[in-house]
């Protein structure tokens, strides 16, 4: 599944730290078993981002990103509905299944 994560910073320095610890583990393959980082877009005032991830489960993804987030951010998650979106990555699905 994919899953959009709307975060509303409460608080940029924590956030920050959070970025830089997630950012590696994502770019380097060290994320739990069947989650995968595909895309973070900041916003340029600081205040707000948004994400996409593939996750096994919602509840997975959570469990990793919360406690590393919600002291620096409000994080609105929800599964992306794959029958009527456009611009996702084809592949991605298979790689999370295969694993």
């Amino acid at each position: 599944m994919f899953v959009a994560i709307h975060h509303n910073i409460t608080d940029p320095k924590k956030w920050e730290e959070a970025t830089s610890k997630i950012g590696p583990m994502v770019e380097q393959g060290r994320l739990p078993k069947g989650l995968r980082g595909i895309s973070y877009l900041p916003g340029a005032d600081g205040r707000r981002a948004h994400c996409l991830w593939e996750a096994d489960s919602l509840e997975n993804l959570k469990r990793f990103l919360d406690p590393l987030t919600t002291p620096a951010a409000r994080n609105e998650y929800f599964q992306i509905d794959v029958e009527h979106a456009f611009g996702l990555p084809t592949q991605a699905q298979e790689s999370v299944r295969a694993h």
